[in-house]
């Protein structure tokens, strides 16, 4: 599945090449694209069970329904993408990783939002330039 900015080999798994990402992933990533007006980098989106486990990704992730995509903007912050990506309704699932800064957006049902450590640890969500919340002693 490609739209107009997305193409399929930068949304399919790493592992296989497969690509199930969901239209209304697709349609969500465009809005942002089109808020943003500048390229997103699609780090990692649809995930096969192989390639879920080899990148330590949640058992139930999110990716492996083709629901999810962990993206970044160059010359943007995690908190300045998550600040847009909250504009676009269907992405309810919100995850910032500040160091290194990407953004994981999905689509799921119940609205839910987090942050990572520096590690990849995933810590409850803390409001953008809080610089006490994400330390881990």
């Amino acid at each position: 599945m490609e739209s107009e900015h997305f193409k399929d080999a930068e949304l399919a798994c790493h592992h296989c090449g497969v690509n199930l990402c969901q239209q209304e992933l697709l349609d969500a990533l465009e809005a942002l694209r089109v808020a943003i007006g500048k390229p997103i980098l699609v780090d990692d989106a649809y995930r096969c069970a192989v390639h879920n486990a080899e990148v330590g990704g949640a058992p139930h992730s999110e990716h492996l329904q083709g629901i999810a995509a962990d993206i970044r903007v160059e010359g943007m912050t995690a908190a300045e993408l998550e600040a847009v990506a909250r504009q676009i309704p269907a992405f309810r699932g919100i995850g910032r990783s500040d160091q290194p800064p990407y953004l994981h957006v999905d689509t799921r049902a119940i609205a839910a939002e987090w942050c990572y450590t520096s590690t990849g640890t995933v810590i409850a969500y803390y409001a953008p330039g809080d610089q006490s919340a994400g330390v881990v002693a």
